[in-house]
């Protein structure tokens, strides 16, 4: 092939090898959590000290639940919603850790030696359960409400009281068997609820977690 057949050809290479740029670079990950919930900001905005209070805060209640739920499936297996919802609160409380990390602040550990409270039975601790989500979205509702926040923290925050209050509160009201205050169609209303006097031991089944829906 000459010189001269091949030019026509060149734009069009370079074209093609800029398109194909451009959607790889699209396709790249934002943020740590990617796919899983809100992405923290590339450039992350300096945190005010009470926004960073804030996050410290949700921090560790976020922490206390996961070593709750944690504490029910050592005490009684892997029982649903609690092996579902346990990991979307390490989910959450690695979100909060993201805001921090992007901005090079440090993040403390979990406190060592902190028992988490046991109960008898799974149905007690569903029970309890809903007084913890129930806590946590007043949590989020009243730091959202102190703000202003940057943008990616509001919108962590947004994400983890959507997850306690549409999906993790009803998913335990259901297991504790009292009805949600949200009222029918919200939370309950996947197709896979627990029917009526069920509680939720180990034979309860699909309808105490929150699998499948990707909202944690």
């Amino acid at each position: 092939m000459t010189a001269r057949s091949t030019t026509p050809f060149l734009p069009l290479l370079a074209g093609a090898l800029v398109l194909a740029a451009t959607t790889a670079a699209q396709a790249q990950p934002r943020g740590p959590h990617a796919g899983h919930g809100p992405a923290v900001a590339a450039t992350a905005t300096p945190l005010s000290d009470a926004a960073r209070a804030a996050i410290e805060e949700a921090l560790q209640d976020e922490r206390r639940g996961e070593a709750v739920y944690a504490r029910v499936l050592k005490d009684h297996g892997e029982v649903r919603p609690f092996s579902n919802i346990v990991r979307a609160e390490r989910r959450h409380a690695e979100f909060l850790e993201s805001l921090l990390r992007a901005r090079g602040l440090p993040v403390a550990a979990p406190p060592a030696g902190v028992e988490a409270p046991g109960y008898a039975g799974v149905k007690e601790a569903c029970a309890a359960a809903v007084e913890l989500e129930t806590t946590n979205v007043a949590l989020y509702d009243r730091l959202i409400a102190a703000g202003p926040l940057p943008d990616d923290v509001k919108q962590v925050f947004e994400h983890n009281r959507m997850a306690s209050a549409d999906h993790h509160k009803p998913a335990f009201e259901r297991c504790a068997g009292v009805a949600s205050a949200q009222g029918p169609g919200r939370g309950a209303g996947h197709g896979h609820g627990c029917r009526a006097g069920h509680g939720c031991g180990q034979g309860c089944g699909r309808g105490c977690g929150c699998q499948g829906h990707g909202r944690t």
